[in-house]
């Protein structure tokens, strides 16, 4: 007499099995917003999804008179989806409880059905804060987008909330990347005064410093300047020794954003992908749910981690508890496994879920290191520093060893890659108030970082950094900019992100255009708090509305004759006009670069001319035409005719003529 409603329907046989109970998936969103009334306080319209509906009204029957546990995920857009279906059964079903399953196990299931709350007494907050989003983002895309499109004269253009601003970073990066090119050699380095030093252990190299920091130099004449008067120096004084100890925290528990960043980087594969293999290692109930900002674990968790783990990794184990960044947070986990076990034995606690693919291993394989890392005890160093005298300037070198592995030691890699952290020679054998040998004094030419693009691992942890974005849509964004041909994403592991220049485009016409608050990142991160305010009731759906509305009709008012004002065309405009010149063996018009007028001037006056040339153009036959009809020619002893490789209609001519005899 129960049934249970979840999203995914990859979950129902698990779910029925660990409830013995009716379940049925919804499939995502089974509603879609139709229209927004501004004039009644920009009320929202819904209508059933056409290929959704047939399903949802059958559940909806299923639920009479029973008791139904409305299970959809443990998040904003979950519990949007459980309240619409809580509206359609409410007055049918028995009694409509709220559970959330945090992991698709037995455990995580009868914990979600005994903490189920009924669905009446749950924070309806969580639905106004999905409309603001929901209703917020269609009334900014369905208005800006045309607007535009119009004004750069290009089809299907599109502007957001979200995806303009982290376009614009991207276009950003790109400009200082230009910038810095462009400088003169001379501007990209910085100076500084070295030193290589005679050792027993081998050459020592100690750099100038001022107030515990290193020195550099702008300029050659300036860096020269203090040079001269220290280089004829023959010995450096050891002035100071200092020995401190520092420690390394093992790496937190996985959130979606560093579990999309790690992922990507450490398997090559872009974060949409990452998410949709989290999910499947979600739904085979191997880990918690994927789409959360909590580093917390569960007391549940600890206690069995600590109790399977302890006992093998004594010496380097450690139990800890991490906070939830905020109240909100507090209520979900970090993204962990769901039961401890062996790590030789990942193999076979995949091979009984039935995952097979080579990425999901992978995947899995890092979210348990993850897991258990984070439970480890901090690396220890030996940290040794050596200050010098040359004359009156210091110098300073620095050494760096590991003396207690701590976490770093339960998987080898990890000590591997921490080796390379270490750094200058064993400094140990070192006394103060002893002089070195200088071998060398020397002005060093060091180049100044050059900004980098972003990588796509990256990139997500630079949207949550700015607060643009949640970790339900953090691996959103990409594939978005992408579809719109505004970014191009490298296929290499690196995965590097650049701009189009069609991307540039819209991103410089906003900075023009009177509509260029939908660049600024404050705004989109105050819009991002202001959800999470109309959760604690702290702020109204209409005030959120109403905030956006004010922004939106600077279009009204905005520069209308738009060929005032230059705005760069798209790719394809420019290609066209190149092929056009080409095919015509005509001059490229200037500026049409950067002048979608001068390009669609250009494509207007010679659109005629190309397509006459293109329909006196006999089109080739294929290579199979060509062998065809030689084959033909031989066997039946036909000349071939003049031009039969260039044209396909004299080709296919000589071909039907050639089969009749």
């Amino acid at each position: 007499m129960s049934v249970i409603i979840i999203e995914s329907p990859n979950k129902v046989k698990k779910v029925k099995e660990y409830s013995g109970m009716e379940v049925y998936a919804t499939v995502g969103h089974f509603m879609e917003l139709k229209e927004i009334d501004t004039q009644k306080s920009y009320t929202p319209k819904f209508e059933y999804m056409q290929d959704k509906k047939k399903n949802i009204f059958y559940y909806i029957e299923r639920c009479k008179g029973k008791v139904v546990y409305i299970a959809t995920d443990p998040d904003r857009e979950g519990y949007a989806i459980g309240k619409m279906f809580f509206d359609k059964i409410k007055s049918v079903a028995q009694a409509v409880y709220r559970a959330e399953f945090h992991e698709i196990t037995k455990s995580g299931v009868e914990k979600g059905l005994k903490n189920s709350t009924l669905f009446a007494n749950t924070n309806f907050n969580y639905y106004n804060s999905f409309l603001a989003r929901r209703v917020g983002d269609r009334l900014i895309g369905y208005t800006l987008s045309p607007y535009l499109s119009k004004s750069l004269s290009q089809k299907a253009l599109s502007a957001g909330r979200v995806q303009t601003p982290a376009l614009s970073l991207i276009v950003e990066r790109d400009r200082e990347i230009k910038e810095f090119d462009s400088l003169p050699e001379d501007k990209k380095v910085n100076y500084q005064i070295q030193a290589k030093l005679k050792n027993s252990n081998g050459v020592l190299t100690i750099k100038h410093i001022q107030d515990g920091k290193e020195v550099k130099y702008d300029d050659l004449e300036s860096v020269e300047q203090v040079f001269n008067g220290i280089k004829d120096c023959q010995n450096a004084l050891i002035s100071n020794i200092k020995i401190s100890e520092e420690q390394k925290a093992p790496p937190k528990p996985f959130i979606t954003s560093t579990l999309l960043k790690e992922g990507s980087k450490k398997l090559g594969i872009g974060t949409q992908k990452i998410q949709q293999l989290a999910q499947t290692l979600f739904e085979a109930g191997l880990i918690t749910y994927i789409r959360t900002d909590a580093e917390t674990l569960s007391q549940e968790f600890l206690d069995e981690a600590e109790q399977f783990f302890n006992p093998i990794y004594g010496e380097n184990y450690q139990r800890r508890e991490y906070k939830a960044k905020n109240s909100q947070a507090e209520a979900h986990e970090a993204i962990r496994i769901t039961h401890c076990h062996r790590f030789e034995e990942i193999n076979q606690v995949l091979a009984q879920e039935n995952i097979t693919d080579s990425l999901a291993k992978a995947l899995y394989e890092l979210i348990y290191k993850n897991t258990l890392c984070s439970q480890g005890k901090n690396a220890i160093y030996e940290k040794r520093e050596i200050f010098f005298k040359v004359r009156m300037l210091d110098f300073k070198c620095t050494s760096k060893t590991l003396i207690d592995k701590g976490f770093l030691s339960l998987f080898d890699e990890s000590i591997q890659e921490e080796k390379e952290e270490e750094i200058n020679l064993s400094l140990s054998h070192l006394q103060e108030n002893t002089t070195l040998e200088i071998e060398e004094l020397f002005i060093a030419q060091l180049k100044k970082s050059a900004p980098k693009p972003y990588k796509e691992a990256d990139f997500i942890a630079v949207l949550e950094k700015k607060g643009i974005g949640r970790p339900s849509t953090y691996a959103s964004y990409l594939p978005l900019l992408l579809s719109r041909e505004y970014i191009e994403i490298s296929n290499d592991k690196s995965r590097t992100i650049l701009p189009t220049h069609k991307g540039v485009g819209v991103i410089n016409f906003f900075k023009q255009d009177s509509n260029a608050w939908i660049l600024d990142l404050d705004f989109t991160k105050a819009m991002e708090e202001k959800l999470d305010l109309i959760v604690n009731g702290e702020c109204q759906y209409l005030t959120f509305m109403q905030e956006i509305a004010k922004k939106l009709p600077s279009i009204a008012n905005a520069e209308t004759n738009q060929e005032r004002q230059i705005y760069p065309p798209s790719d394809k405009q420019i290609k066209f006009v190149e092929e056009i010149a080409q095919k015509l063996q005509i001059e490229l018009p200037q500026h049409y670069k950067e002048n979608v007028s001068v390009c669609k001037a250009f494509i207007d006056k010679h659109i005629q001319s190309l397509n006459n040339i293109k329909q006196a153009t006999p089109k080739a036959p294929s290579d199979k035409q060509i062998a065809f009809a030689e084959k033909l020619s031989q066997e039946k002893g036909i000349p071939l005719p003049n031009d039969y490789k260039n044209s396909m209609e004299i080709c296919k001519n000589f071909i039907d003529q050639a089969l009749k005899k």
